[in-house]
């Protein structure tokens, strides 16, 4: 069955130790790192913000592929054990995020 969906072209049909790592984590740290390059050599709030969006986004589109694709191993505690990190990761982008912009905005 084919979803109607118009998002579902996003999602990611492949095994989860690929979705993890080649689509999670290693993307999720150049991100981090340019954000925070940016961030810490002078970029606009309007740059920082537009940096921040983008990373909130994608940690919001890579948890739901993580979690679709957490079923898809033979250990069932490999799924849980991702679910568990990418969850803490996304924890944490939020909070680093407001924390940053809370920074951000209290210097201008």
């Amino acid at each position: 069955m084919k979803s109607s969906s118009p998002l579902a072209s996003l999602l990611i049909k492949r095994p989860l130790g690929v979705v993890f790592w080649l689509y999670g984590v290693i993307p999720s740290q150049i991100l981090w790192g340019m954000a925070l390059f940016a961030y810490f050599n002078g970029a606009s709030l309007a740059t920082n913000l537009l940096m921040f969006g983008l990373i909130l986004g994608y940690t919001a589109w890579i948890i739901m592929e993580i979690w679709l694709c957490a079923d898809n191993v033979r250990n069932k505690l490999y799924g849980d054990m991702a679910r568990l990190l990418t969850a803490a990761w996304a924890i944490n982008s939020v909070l680093l995020v407001f924390f940053l912009v809370v920074q951000r905005l209290g210097s201008l």
